[in-house]
């Protein structure tokens, strides 16, 4: 993550930084290697509703949308207010410069600064066919579809286009496992935060200093951030498909609205790349069974070549 206001430091507090923002990126990678040594199974599901399996079949299209504008935004906040915890904690007892890096830090995600330091888009998937919790979230209360894809042929095509800068993982639900990833970073960051004592900087020199130092931390904090989710959530076995991009480099995207917002995201053609992966579509299990079946064979007739297999949620459903 370059940024040319960096030359304006003195050597040895450029130096410092980029060592900072190399070692964090190693602790993460050492991290990432055993969660990508993960072995997906024969089927990735993707949870949705009927205008989404009508689309999905239609346009050959699956959404990346923007972290930033997830369903719900407490994914990245969960990782952040461990990091913030974490912080405080081992600031303690701390000087006035350890203050305002807190402040900074929680100004700069309050206010939007990681959106403005990289472009990141995901689109989750999961191990499991038949979850009543993504029924219920992610499949119109039960009544949409669960859409199973060849896990190797969605992965290797995606994996093949390496403009994306892309990776794929098992999300992992372990506060503790976070907590021992974000120590690390923390510990070797901890010295850059009074560095620039009596070093006689200019006040732009400090500002730049600490603008950059709090923009490597933060995003060395989201990046371990999204390999991880809230235990809570740990039934959803999601396996998550990740595009990044420079912020410089911003990618091509579009817009679709929500209330009161307007939500990024990219389309991925999984047609173009692996047009026989559909396996499988799984019912919802609070669907009209008649009228969900016909509509889905009828989508796969009209849009899809390939046999599929199409069968029924098994969970008895109870409405909410």
């Amino acid at each position: 993550m370059y940024d040319p206001e960096i030359e304006m430091l003195p050597a040895d507090l450029k130096a410092a930084l980029l060592k900072f923002e190399k070692t964090g990126e190693e602790t993460i990678d050492r991290f990432t290697a055993s969660v990508n040594s993960f072995e997906p199974p024969d089927l990735l599901y993707h949870y949705t509703d009927d205008k989404g399996l009508k689309g999905v079949l239609e346009t050959g299209n699956l959404w990346f949308t923007d972290i930033f504008n997830l369903n719900d935004p407490s994914e990245i906040a969960h990782g952040f207010r461990k990091a913030l915890e974490l912080l405080d904690r081992l600031t303690r007892p701390r000087m006035p410069i350890h203050e305002t890096f807190l402040r900074g830090f929680t100004n700069f995600v309050d206010k939007g600064g990681l959106g403005a330091a990289a472009n990141f888009f995901t689109c989750s998937f999961s191990l499991a066919s038949d979850d009543l919790g993504q029924w219920r979230a992610y499949a119109d209360n039960g009544k949409g579809y669960a859409l199973g894809f060849d896990a190797k042929e969605l992965d290797e095509s995606f994996m093949g286009d390496p403009k994306n800068n892309p990776s794929t993982f098992l999300v992992t639900y372990n506060d503790a496992k976070l907590d021992e990833l974000f120590l690390k970073i923390i510990n070797a960051g901890m010295e850059l935060i009074a560095l620039p004592r009596g070093k006689g900087l200019a006040q732009q020199q400090a500002r730049i200093y600490m603008v950059q130092f709090s923009t490597m931390f933060s995003v060395l904090m989201l990046n371990a951030s999204l390999y991880f989710k809230h235990e809570a959530y740990k039934n959803e076995e999601e396996f998550r498909f990740l595009q990044t991009f420079r912020k410089d480099l911003p990618p091509n995207c579009k817009t679709r609205s929500r209330p009161y917002s307007l939500v990024k995201y990219r389309e991925v053609n999984w047609k173009k790349v692996a047009a026989k992966s559909l396996r499988r579509i799984v019912i919802g299990p609070a669907a009209d069974i008649t009228k969900a079946r016909q509509f889905a064979e009828d989508c796969c007739k009209e849009f899809y070549a390939s046999p599929i297999e199409i069968i029924r949620s098994k969970i008895p459903y109870r409405a909410s």
